[in-house]
């Protein structure tokens, strides 16, 4: 039979209930700020994707320029304006 001392004993090893509650809130604390840092990067990358796009775009135009010893033509310059890069 159990007595006050074993009961003592056994509730030093085991997890009560609240520690169960209390882990379980951080476990999913810490999964809800991973989840907001992902749905950011989500929206970010896309973006900056697009912006890594448009560069890439207006250093080609300035290559075709440079291959042909010239500056921009007003062509180039309205295709990197409308790029809106910088």
């Amino acid at each position: 039979m159990l007595d006050n001392k074993d009961i003592e004993k056994l509730s030093e090893v085991f997890a009560t209930k609240e520690e169960i509650v209390e882990f379980k809130d951080e476990i999913l604390t810490g999964q809800d700020e991973i989840l907001t840092k992902i749905d950011t990067l989500l929206i970010e990358k896309p973006i900056k994707d697009a912006q890594d796009k448009r560069k890439t775009d207006v250093l080609k135009i300035h290559n075709v320029a440079l291959k042909k010893n010239k500056i921009l033509s007003e062509k180039q310059v309205s295709e990197i304006d409308k790029l809106r890069v910088f």
